[in-house]
């Protein structure tokens, strides 16, 4: 394989990799699940930065 196509299958890989671990966070928000089976701290940790971006956005002074 060319060099190119080596870069482009590992970009690829990165990619699917990354979706994954996505959609594990966002399957272990289901509140049908145990708590423990849950990944609401691992998002939360992830987003911490985003609050002050909620309130500007639902704040209807600003």
């Amino acid at each position: 394989m060319s060099e190119q196509r080596n870069e482009a299958a590992n970009i690829e890989q990165r990619y699917v990799a990354e979706q994954n671990d996505e959609e594990a966070l966002v399957e272990g928000l289901d509140p049908a699940k145990p708590r423990e089976q849950k990944t609401t701290d691992a998002v939360a940790a992830s987003g911490d930065d985003v609050e002050e971006h909620v309130d500007e956005m639902t704040d209807p002074e600003r």
